[in-house]
């Protein structure tokens, strides 16, 4: 919870996320009726959650089979300088990169981690040698290969 009294959240502003989190396709009025509210002080306190940004968008999980997205690559980037300079470069350029759909800045070996949905082998292959490679200060690149998905509906827990 935000220390801003302005952004504080309430318990009621609490089981409005949780429940959207659940079911982000919930009306107004549906919602309004789980968390005890008429429906304008509904529509007024998630108005305020996207304002403040405790919710950031709600969107739709797509199939990857669906759509010929079925391999999942973790990439990990070592660049060759480690400066303000060189990490901002690199991370303007992931958000070019719709394979991208994550990226992140880390501690240890490597300097970011990438997770990169394709087609298949040959569409990574494709991605790796006309994009990975050539972002800009990329001087190792460590690919791993997600051979099951176990668990992709995490939930904040809160």
């Amino acid at each position: 919870m935000s220390k801003n009294t302005e952004h504080a959240l309430t318990a009621t502003d609490l089981k409005m996320m949780r429940a959207l989190q659940k079911n982000g396709r919930l009306s107004n009025t549906e919602l309004a009726k789980h968390v005890g509210m008429s429906t304008t002080a509904c529509w007024k306190h998630t108005q305020r959650l996207f304002k403040i940004g405790a919710i950031r968008k709600i969107q739709a999980m797509i199939a990857p089979n669906m759509v010929e997205k079925e391999t999942i690559v973790l990439v990990g980037i070592v660049l060759d300088r480690s400066t303000p300079e060189s990490f901002a470069a690199f991370e303007h350029v992931s958000h070019q990169l719709d394979a991208v759909l994550e990226c992140y800045l880390v501690a240890g070996e490597v300097d970011y981690f990438l997770k990169v949905r394709v087609k298949d082998l040959a569409a990574f292959n494709d991605f790796h040698r006309d994009q990975i490679i050539s972002l800009p200060g990329v001087r190792q690149v460590r690919t791993f290969f997600v051979l099951n998905e176990v668990k992709t509906d995490g939930i904040l827990v809160f």
